[in-house]
């Protein structure tokens, strides 16, 4: 510690000392907090991510069905028509 450090805190009031380390310590604690909160959303974006290819992938599967679903209602009501015309 240097000679200019030891003068100002053997000058400064314990109470403004104490204050300021706890003002300190508060400002820290943003921190940290910030860095986890920054840290849980770039996890929370990568889940976000398997969670839209993974919604993508039902999609496409649900428009496969739906194809499949109304080709087979086509061939049943073409089916229905000639039966009807004979």
């Amino acid at each position: 510690m240097t000679l200019e450090e030891e003068h100002y805190l053997s000058n400064t009031p314990v109470d403004v000392a104490i204050k300021a380390l706890q003002t300190q310590v508060e400002q820290l604690k943003r921190i940290v907090n910030n860095k986890n909160t920054k840290e849980q959303d770039s996890s929370n974006n990568t889940s976000n991510e398997a969670e839209v290819q993974s919604l993508k992938k039902e999609i496409q599967e649900l428009k496969t069905a739906n194809d499949k679903a109304e080709y087979r209602i086509k061939m049943l009501l073409r089916a229905l028509e000639e039966r009807d015309n004979k």
